[in-house]
């Protein structure tokens, strides 16, 4: 695999066929998302059936499934859509004869005169110009077309809401019937939303995996705690845009980043990054600009949100990623990560930690053809990509569920491995299984690690070198 970036596409109507995901898949989709904001279980049923059709045995694409969350949104709106030009009055709220209807309580209880409403993506803004009881009369600061069911932001207000709503309880039940890969969690605040949707999926299927959509300046500040209890993070930065000043984002990224990267933590940077792509074949300069630079910060995964589910061009939109996510990739510099591994030591690091980046440092030395990781859980394939080695990172595994969740873990190639009572059988099946899919040949060296005995999650302890044979 050339590319050691993987990408995330969001499915929609744009790619609602058989073909057009297998177009997916072989433009450079490592992992399809499920957005539970649109569309049925009937439709998603549907692609991750195709999916799993389509998958080849090597490097399977895996199912995230995203939760909608407690986002506030528009309620419908006469006729599906209104439009709206600046300075003009519009009415807001609940009530029979409200233009834009907007009706839980916890938003309207605290809307008052001066107030600033983003609605959509933030593109369309309005400030409260007077009411009460749930109606109020706003004037448009930013005009736009708003469709019905886009989402609502009042400005600095934070509400205390469940993490999970009851539809979101609804979702999990449906989505683990169908096995995903991962399912993620929006607008977390603490670790606690995390650990309340842990109990749920829990006790249905422990082996899903959970993504902790940050987005909000409270799941910032308790990012630390977060990663402690989270499997994987997405840089949300759209309502993140919505939740603080716009010049803040880019910092918050790439502190956001860093703390995962050095947490050994998978992380996903979603939002905008080829937006222009929805209606246009190229992207902007900006666009290119942006997806470089996320790849220069660490970020293991880049997002499609409408580009893949409702553009007009969603294959060339992964080509296009690919392309700059490739050319990026080769002035990557892991010096960041080497000095916060250095500051670790003077508290102490796990052994499959310090074994990882033993192995990192011995490839950049003996430069070997590729380096296998041999996992059960799938942490030493992990720890060894946040050290960004050079070498392919081959992964073999017996677990099923770690291979898919592999897919969002920069750099690693996975395939499924029969069981073996030894640790060293269980390297040569890995290597007959990648020699047979043609990632290794004769006289190739690697680098292996591995545990003993074999099996054993945690359990990392060897490091050898081996010629293929």
């Amino acid at each position: 695999m050339k590319r050691r970036t993987k990408i995330v596409c969001t499915l929609g109507p744009a790619v609602d066929s058989k073909e057009k995901i297998a177009a997916l898949i072989e433009a450079g989709m490592n992992v399809a998302r499920l957005n539970c904001s649109h569309g049925t279980w009937e439709t998603r049923e549907k692609w991750i059936q195709w999916i799993r059709e389509l998958n080849t045995d090597i490097s399977p694409v895996a199912i995230l499934v995203d939760l909608q969350g407690p986002k506030f949104r528009v309620g419908d709106i006469a006729g599906g859509q209104i439009e709206l030009t600046v300075g003009q009055t519009v009415t807001v709220g609940r009530g029979p004869e409200i233009e834009i209807p907007i009706l839980q309580d916890e938003i309207l209880k605290v809307m008052a005169a001066h107030g600033r409403l983003l609605l959509g993506d933030g593109e369309i803004e309005l400030r409260i110009l007077s009411g009460a009881d749930g109606e109020f009369k706003a004037k448009v600061v930013t005009g736009g077309i708003l469709r019905s069911k886009k989402g609502v932001t009042l400005v600095g207000k934070v509400f205390d809401v469940p993490a999970l709503t009851v539809k979101d309880i609804e979702d999990v039940q449906e989505a683990v019937k169908h096995a995903p890969d991962f399912i993620a969690l929006s607008y977390v605040k603490h670790a606690a939303d995390i650990r309340e949707l842990r109990r749920t999926i829990d006790r249905l299927d422990k082996s899903i995996q959970i993504c902790a959509k940050i987005e909000t300046r409270e799941a910032i500040k308790d990012l630390d705690n977060i990663l402690k209890v989270v499997d994987i993070v997405m840089v949300a930065r759209g309502d993140m845009g919505l939740q603080m000043d716009i010049e803040d984002v880019p910092l918050m990224q790439k502190r956001i980043i860093s703390q995962c990267t050095n947490a050994g933590k998978p992380v996903i940077t979603a939002t905008q990054m080829l937006e222009s792509m929805i209606a246009n074949p190229r992207p902007t300069r900006a666009e290119a600009t942006d997806i470089a630079n996320a790849v220069l910060d660490g970020t293991d995964a880049l997002m499609l949100s409408a580009e893949t589910a409702s553009g007009a061009y969603p294959i060339e939109c992964v080509k296009t990623m690919v392309r700059i996510a490739e050319k990026a990739e080769g002035h990557f510099d892991s010096s960041g990560v080497e000095k916060a591994f250095h500051e670790r030591l003077k508290h102490g690091v796990s052994h499959t930690d310090a074994i990882a980046h033993a192995v990192s440092d011995l490839a950049s030395l003996i430069k070997p053809h590729a380096i296998l990781t041999i996992t059960t859980s799938g942490q030493t394939s992990r720890l060894v990509s946040k050290f960004r080695p050079k070498a392919p990172i081959l992964c073999g595994t017996s677990s099923r569920r770690t291979l898919g969740q592999m897919a969002i873990v920069w750099g690693v190639e996975a395939i499924h491995i029969p069981v073996a009572s030894t640790t060293e059988d269980t390297i040569h099946n890995a290597i007959d299984e990648f020699f047979r899919h043609r990632r290794v040949k004769h006289k190739d060296m690697l680098i292996i690690t591995a545990g003993v005995p074999s099996g054993v999650p945690g359990n990392t302890n060897l490091i050898q070198t081996e010629i293929v044979k």
